[in-house]
């Protein structure tokens, strides 16, 4: 057995001896997630780190760069990591060592603490992002198997996610049906063990943002949700899909599903095409915005599978994304009598639209920056910003159709 010493340097820390356990100690640690320790032993976890690629730990890496939450909030959204050690040292009041054995080390949390160095590796980690770990000590003078037990109730926490039942049920049938023939269908994940960059989180949220049956563009609803809680976009299609199991023909969502691979070549569009617009037309300084991400090094450039578009070190980040692709909710039309959604004027007329808009929804979306916050999670979940958006393409179409009435 050998045993290493890891420094911690935390900003806050607390300590107390355990009630039942004699020499038991619990030690908690918040630390700034970019000064974690690396390479922290894993012989205490009941499951290895692997599948790293699955979606819920790239929804953690998101959640630690702060692209899809609010900066500083990643220690009240995760779990954290806790840790058996030999025992702590204090330094100073801001810095531990912390002996650990290599057959002990992390029993919970080990994603978590491989996807903090993973970004740290690549330089993506806010300062404000911090981390919380509990570590135990004196556990040796304990039961033999209260380690094992240890492992195995710390490792009770990932649930099995409801698209996961969704699927076994063929509740997605339909959308893997609509994107069978695109060359990223096999990208995409339909249940929480499959590998995949995009999951059906991702087909449901496009739908949801174009949904003009339950958010009528007259209305002063906007699908927010479908950037604030994704989960509800899957729910809603699922309960859709049970409730019009015998008639599918009244799905609400097989009206939208016609438009759904023209949405996502849409959304890669606005994602790709933003900084250079900004670049163009409002300052040069795009690529420091927050609100525009870089691929982290590990990764080299991101990729725009659904419009097959270049690949490209910058792009923009859903949360900024979101408001200005349900703006063109605007050009979808509902016919009622044929239950089909279709394009205004064709998808072609949708695309010269955004090249047309672009600079103005470019430059409304840096504006909400400095108004509503700079982090991509505020103007994601601002109710204001998607009406404004929303306003100003609806102002468009409400124009380009008066001037095709009089030109009759």
């Amino acid at each position: 057995m050998t045993v290493k010493p890891y420094n911690f340097a935390v900003a806050e820390a607390r300590s107390y001896a355990h009630p039942v356990f004699d020499g038991v100690v619990k030690h908690t640690f918040l630390i700034q997630a970019q000064h974690l320790p690396s390479a922290l032993p894993t012989g205490a976890n009941a499951r290895d780190p692997v599948g790293m690629n699955r979606r819920v730990y790239r929804d953690v890496v998101e959640s630690l760069r702060a692209n899809e939450s609010i900066l500083g909030s990643f220690d009240l959204m995760n779990l954290g990591i806790t840790i058996i050690a030999d025992r702590v040292e204090m330094v100073d009041k801001k810095l531990f060592r912390v002996l650990i054995a290599d057959e002990d080390g992390i029993v919970n949390g080990a994603h978590t603490a491989r996807i903090i160095e993973q970004c740290q590796k690549d330089q993506v980690i806010p300062d404000e992002q911090y981390v919380e770990v509990r570590i135990v000590t004196g556990l040796s003078g304990t039961p033999d198997a209260l380690k094992s037990d240890m492992a195995k109730g710390q490792n009770t926490g990932i649930a099995v996610r409801a698209e996961s039942i969704y699927d076994t049920e063929g509740l997605f049938d339909r959308l893997k049906s609509a994107v069978s023939t695109e060359s990223w269908s096999s990208r995409i994940s339909w249940r929480e063990s499959d590998k995949g960059d995009f999951d059906v989180r991702d087909l449901t949220s496009i739908l949801e943002a174009l949904n003009v049956i339950d958010f009528s563009n007259s209305s002063n609803k906007h699908p927010v949700h479908a950037y604030e809680k994704w989960s509800i976009g899957v729910s809603k299609y699922a309960d859709d899909f049970k409730k019009n199991k015998n008639d599918p023909s009244k799905r609400v969502y097989a009206a939208l599903e016609p438009i759904l691979l023209d949405g996502l070549y849409l959304y890669d569009l606005i994602r790709h095409d933003f900084r250079q617009i900004f670049n163009d037309h409002i300052s040069k300084s795009g690529g420091r915005l927050r609100i525009v991400e870089e691929a982290p090094a590990s990764k080299g450039k991101f990729d725009f599978p659904f419009a097959n578009l270049e690949a490209d070190r910058y792009r923009l980040t859903k949360g900024a994304a979101f408001p200005i692709f349900a703006a063109f909710r605007n050009c979808v039309l509902y016919d009622a009598a044929t239950h089909t959604c279709r394009w205004n004027g064709g998808f072609e007329g949708v695309l010269e639209m955004w090249r047309r808009m672009a600079p103005d929804l470019v430059r409304e979306t840096f504006e909400g920056t400095k108004d509503i916050g700079r982090t991509p999670d505020a103007l994601g979940k601002n109710r204001s910003h998607w009406a404004n958006l929303h306003r100003v393409v609806r102002l468009d179409v409400l124009s380009a159709a008066l001037e095709a009435a009089e030109g009759m």
